[in-house]
């Protein structure tokens, strides 16, 4: 009876010595000498605005500069991820000038994937830094991009954002730049 259970537990064992070498190797890694803790961990919107919550925004910007995390935060507002443009506000108003560019540019981008998210976060009074006049403008997007900001913001129906819709389409409505017009 063992003789013909064997097999049976040999495999058994083979299939748990793997998953159980793995999780002990992992536990007795040491972190890398001079590398922080959190930047092996993956950086998550709601992690960013618990740290913003919890350290203020000024020390959450100088810490993606340590982890060199920016690159990760403006692909994922450039997709238009909710989460990600939420924090846009918080960021912009403690980031340095090519970080403020950077992030406008991203929900620039935003904007054709996610119009409601971009626009909930605009500056109602078309201000300088997230006014529909800066964000929506065209500063050398494609015609297909403004076509589908376009359509985009028209869609948004809410009444909470009849100014941010205002600004945008009325910054979408200038005249295309060079750039843009060269059907690019």
């Amino acid at each position: 009876m063992l003789i013909r259970s064997l097999p049976r537990l040999v495999l058994l064992w083979l299939l748990l010595a793997l998953p159980i070498g793995l999780t002990a190797l992992a536990a007795g890694t040491p972190a890398t000498p001079g590398a922080p803790v959190e930047a092996s961990r993956v950086l998550t919107a709601r992690g960013l605005a618990m740290q913003i919550r919890d350290n203020g925004a000024r020390e959450s910007v100088a810490q993606l500069d340590r982890q060199q995390a920016w690159p990760h935060v403006i692909r994922a507002v450039s997709a238009g991820w909710d989460g990600w443009i939420e924090l846009v506000p918080d960021l912009i108003a403690s980031a340095d000038s090519a970080h403020v560019s950077a992030l406008q540019a991203a929900l620039r981008r935003g904007l054709a994937h996610n119009p409601h998210a971009v626009l909930q976060i605009l500056d109602p009074g078309n201000g300088p830094v997230l006014g529909g006049g800066r964000i929506c403008a065209d500063a050398g997007m494609t015609r297909r991009w403004r076509t589908s900001v376009i359509a985009g913001v028209r869609k948004v129906h809410d009444i909470h954002l009849n100014h941010q819709v205002d600004d945008c389409l009325a910054a979408l409505h200038v005249p295309l730049t060079e750039t843009a017009d060269s059907g690019k």
